[in-house]
């Protein structure tokens, strides 16, 4: 029987990970499915080919997951700096996505707010034509969350540390003070 080589697996999908192959971890995540074994209760098999189908998926599932392979230490570890990024107002990278998908959907679908408010107001920033313009734009934006928003410390950050980075960049050095009047002909 031949058995294909997944060593490059687990550095494609967690490059930053390199703890145990991929071959280590796709055998202890299937070590425990019984697909392809003897089967010896005739009466039962179709219910075990179905929980073999559903073990083979979940274990696939859990390879693709960014904690595969993590201890229960080491997610907390890897969730405390997720937070400390998000605090920091700093973008999280496709990988740590993925991770709280797959470990806190809540924190996900509040670490996914703030992303698309944070790049909204990028967006809204390269398109002033002053930088007058551009503070009304920082201003609304800062103002425009709420005390009662349970993100207002990750949004303040994530909105502070895009301001920051503007200001400092050639584009916004290039701006005129002031938006210039249009001449009517």
């Amino acid at each position: 029987m031949h058995t294909p080589c997944l060593s490059g697996l687990s550095r494609a999908l967690h490059p930053e990970r390199d703890k145990r192959s991929a071959a280590e971890r796709i055998s202890s995540n299937l070590a425990s499915c019984n697909f392809g074994k003897k089967r010896t209760q005739p009466d039962n098999a179709a219910t075990k080919s179905a929980l073999d189908s559903f073990s083979i998926s979940k274990s696939i599932s859990e390879l693709l997951s960014p904690a595969c392979g993590m201890t229960e230490e080491e997610k907390k570890e890897y969730l405390a700096h997720i937070l400390a990024k998000l605090k920091n107002g700093e973008k999280l990278s496709g990988e740590e996505m993925r991770f709280l998908q797959a470990e806190d959907p809540v924190l996900y679908q509040q670490a996914a707010r703030v992303r698309m408010m944070r790049d909204s107001l990028e967006n809204r920033l390269a398109g002033c034509a002053s930088k007058e313009e551009a503070l009304e734009v920082c201003t609304d934006a800062l103002s425009s969350v709420s005390e009662e928003d349970p993100m207002k410390e990750y949004l303040v950050a994530a909105y502070q540390k895009v301001i920051d980075e503007y200001r400092q960049s050639d584009e916004y050095q290039a701006l005129p003070q002031e938006k210039e009047d249009e001449k009517e002909p």
